[in-house]
């Protein structure tokens, strides 16, 4: 592909993608309370998750037959078939050399838990002492290619998308960046900070069943699995969570097994569960950062927002769905956040408050 003699450059402006995540990360930072010269250290790593640089296939799905002179004339966007639409270096080279990374950023991608597999591999890094900082960013464009997958998954809908409700099995795509910092506690108290969030457990399962498969099926009992030992490795039971965010993207299958899953660690309607994705739409591979900032920012609060719906939720289900009601009072101080992926993996992790930081604010 890098000797496509017809090759063009894109007019585009090369680093597009690297200016759409520079400022997420100067804005986390920024929340944070650090500058870009603390991402330096050596005990500092850089997470890119999701697709990556790409080209839209749409601007050459012809090439293999409008390859002569006449067609490419017609056809110029044709010529961006080249290795440089793929080019994940040069975005991690500018990262690199942006903000002087003593190690270039890891790209990640497993399909639809990109994000939190990246903030598992963050939280067992920082428990093992092997680093200070994580920084997790990421971006979603969707592409022609992600129409047609999507489309033959039959994840797409003419009707708005629901998650929870058997009206329609579709999902709301949409497009977006995201950053995330994940810092040890040693660290921020170096700083003089104590964090109001921290993430207590991180939980990896794989259901072997899924892998392999053309489509995904949700295993519920892998889903469980991750539940009970992420409670246990946060010293917790089931009865200390406050409210739980699942994957809960709209498809009716695997919202089915999500279900299955509370119901069979919390019981029927035995915890407040809710999600935005109807109504922020679903950034596939990044969403769990996004749900991960909605969680702490419940928590913060003390309340749960409810989510709005299109459609009634699924009795059926016997699930406690937060929808259409005034903020709820959280009085526990921990939430789980779970997500599953087209590869059979099924994340969950336990993020709690430091009452001592929320009460000061009050």
């Amino acid at each position: 592909m890098s000797c496509n003699p017809h090759y063009a450059a894109d007019p585009q402006p090369i680093g597009t993608a690297f200016n759409r995540l520079q400022p997420v990360i100067d804005q986390a930072l920024v929340r944070a309370g650090l500058s870009p010269a603390q991402l330096q250290g050596k005990r500092v790593r850089v997470y890119l998750v999701g697709h990556g640089e790409r080209p839209n296939i749409a601007d050459f799905l012809g090439y293999q037959d409008r390859n002569d002179q006449e067609e490419l004339l017609f056809f110029p966007k044709i010529k961006r078939l080249h290795a440089n639409s793929y080019d994940q270096d040069r975005l991690a080279r500018q990262l690199t050399q942006s903000y002087q990374l003593s190690w270039p950023p890891v790209s990640l991608y497993c399909a639809s838990n990109s994000s939190l597999a990246a903030v598992h591999l963050a939280q067992s890094a920082i428990a093992a002492n092997e680093v200070d900082l994580v920084l997790v960013i990421g971006w979603l464009e969707t592409l022609a290619q992600d129409i047609i997958f999507l489309g033959g998954q039959d994840m797409l809908g003419e009707d708005g998308s629901q998650p929870f409700s058997n009206h329609n099995s579709c999902i709301l795509p949409t497009n977006g960046a995201v950053a995330l910092l994940v810092e040890s506690e040693q660290h921020a108290r170096q700083r003089n900070l104590t964090a109001p969030i921290s993430l207590r457990s991180s939980v990896f399962c794989q259901s072997s069943g899924a892998r392999g498969s053309s489509s995904f099926t949700a295993d519920f009992r892998t889903i469980a699995q991750t539940f009970e030992r992420a409670l246990e490795e946060a010293g917790l039971t089931a009865q200390d969570i406050a409210c739980v965010f699942p994957h809960a993207n709209g498809v009716v299958a695997s919202d089915k097994a999500e279900a299955m899953a509370l119901q069979k660690v919390w019981g029927k309607s035995g915890v407040p569960v809710v999600s935005y994705k109807g109504q922020v739409g679903y950034m596939v591979t990044c969403c769990g950062l996004l749900d991960l900032m909605l969680a702490a920012d419940a928590l913060q609060q003390r309340r749960l927002l409810a989510l709005t719906t299109r459609y009634p939720i699924d009795e059926t289900l016997q699930i406690q769905v937060h929808a259409d009601s005034p903020p709820l009072a959280l009085e526990r101080h921990h939430i789980i956040k779970s997500g599953i992926g087209l590869d059979g993996s099924a994340i969950a992790m336990v993020i709690s408050a430091n009452r001592e930081v929320t009460d000061e604010r009050d």
